[in-house]
């Protein structure tokens, strides 16, 4: 019998993938790095470690390589989270996937407090 969307309890009706997020342990500080997918069933987990990000000192930068997917919805909550960081701070972002790049690339073309390094 195939399965139907949702019946592992997503809300999305994507198979559930964990978004996980790891302190860079190499002597790199402020680096965290993120691997998973942002969408419906991990926007608020995105949005919590973003909230915890922005509570620290300097710039935020962020390894997401391990990402393979991000929709508008967390786009958005990347862009409001780099919007409100004071004091000329960034989010600097190493290796987004393609999805997180074009969506910023439309909507954001303009937001300094954002770096893309591909």
């Amino acid at each position: 019998m195939a399965e139907l969307p949702g019946e592992d309890g997503s809300r999305s009706g994507r198979p559930r993938c964990p978004l996980v997020a790891e302190e860079d342990e190499s002597g790199d500080v402020g680096l965290v790095h993120v691997r998973g997918q942002v969408y419906l069933d991990t926007l608020m987990e995105w949005e919590r470690i973003l909230g915890g990000l922005r509570g620290r000192e300097g710039d935020i930068h962020m390894d997401l390589s391990g990402l393979t997917f991000v929709d508008v919805a967390g786009a958005s909550s990347l862009a409001r989270t780099a919007q409100s960081l004071p004091g000329g701070r960034r989010i600097l972002i190493e290796s987004p996937p393609a999805s997180l790049s074009r969506v910023l690339e439309m909507f954001w073309p303009e937001l300094v407090s954002i770096e893309v390094a591909k």
